[in-house]
């Protein structure tokens, strides 16, 4: 007798491998979608995260700026910074990104006076002077209230002058006891490369731009009102295309600035 074996014929299993193949292809579909909303998503966080601290880094040093510097003559004691004559100063240059200077006294001391030293004084003793000089970090705030331009300097003793208008050092308004703290004055640059998308900052000690946010395209400054409020839009894109739309995402931030009331 013959016995009879069941199984699959050929068109069972070709309806088959066609239903497994649309629902692999699906899978497929789905994961792929999947994976682009993933680097898309991925992609407009990093531009976010890049937006903030880029803000973030303008907007402190803009908020707590001209604390402890010169208000008036401001070209005379800050000569390092070429076209630096206010403060803030802000060049603009239409759709172009704009660039920020603004200068403000360190939140830490450089020195101290190791000695009292009477008014008039144009000499005085501190701990250390490797945090000074007669270039680029030779603006100086004495104690909380007077300004000073380092003319001569040497491992525990420097030379001021308090009044670079008139010839020669001018000695301080008053005397100063041991102890007193010295902070530096210091302009801090903001722009954006020409040629890559950075944030650049300047500290103007002679080291030049050094890239501090990547993927920042563009930096606008609009005056509401001088010396005392601004508005600031940073702008971002992605370092990558996306895959959705075949273009590089952009995304902008606006903050508005009001400048702390130091004079």
């Amino acid at each position: 007798m013959r016995r009879e074996s069941a199984g699959y014929g050929l068109v069972e299993l070709l309806v088959a491998v066609l239903v497994l193949s649309i629902a692999m292809a699906g899978v497929v579909v789905v994961f792929a979608t999947h994976s682009r909303a993933y680097l898309r998503a991925d992609a407009q966080s990093t531009m976010e995260a890049n937006l903030r601290l880029g803000m973030n880094m303008v907007t402190e040093s803009l908020r707590n700026g001209r604390y402890g510097v010169p208000s008036t003559n401001i070209s005379n004691w800050i000569t390092w910074v070429p076209g630096f004559n206010a403060n803030p100063t802000i060049t603009l240059n239409g759709s172009n990104p704009a660039v920020i200077s603004v200068a403000s006294a360190s939140a830490q001391p450089v020195a101290t006076l190791t000695a009292h030293v009477d008014a008039a004084a144009t000499t005085l003793a501190v701990n250390s002077s490797s945090q000074l000089s007669t270039g680029p970090l030779r603006l100086l705030l004495i104690g909380d209230s007077e300004n000073a331009l380092v003319t001569a300097v040497n491992s525990t003793q420097i030379t001021i002058d308090t009044n670079p208008l008139v010839a020669g050092n001018q000695g301080l308004a008053r005397a100063y006891p041991q102890g007193t703290p010295i902070y530096r004055v210091d302009v801090i640059t903001f722009s954006v490369g020409s040629y890559a998308s950075q944030l650049l900052r300047n500290d103007n000690q002679g080291s030049g731009a050094q890239a501090a946010v990547e993927g920042i395209t563009n930096l606008q400054v609009l005056t509401v009102n001088a010396n005392k409020a601004y508005n600031i839009t940073l702008t971002a894109q992605s370092s990558q295309v996306d895959a959705l739309t075949h273009q590089n995402l952009t995304s902008s931030l606006r903050s508005k600035v009001m400048l702390a009331n130091w004079n």
